[in-house]
């Protein structure tokens, strides 16, 4: 009998072969940061864009000093909640950029 393999698995193993198994995590890390800072951020005035996420550090942009005040009081929620999501501790930084 033929043993069938998830696809979940095949895709890991690809990604992998192809060398492309940090920037695939990394980008569920940014997907991940952005539903959970809208669902727990946005709402209390600290809206953002996640821009990259590399080495345990997640780079995200805001609007003002402002904002970025307001998601530094909640930063430590905010990366807990984060790596809650992705099932393991991957997130340790949060770094901000003022954009315009």
């Amino acid at each position: 009998m033929v043993q069938q393999e998830k696809i979940q698995d095949i895709l890991k193993r690809r990604l992998a072969h192809y060398g492309l198994d940090k920037a695939a995590a990394a980008a569920r890390v940014c997907a991940v940061a952005k539903e959970v800072g809208e669902a727990h951020v946005s709402s209390a005035g600290g809206k953002f864009e996640v821009i990259s996420f590399k080495n345990g550090v997640l780079k995200i942009a805001v609007k003002s000093v402002v904002a970025a005040h307001m998601i530094r009081l909640r930063q430590k929620t905010l990366i807990l909640k984060i790596n809650e999501k992705l099932g393991q501790d991957l997130v340790i930084k949060i770094r901000f950029e003022i954009s315009s």
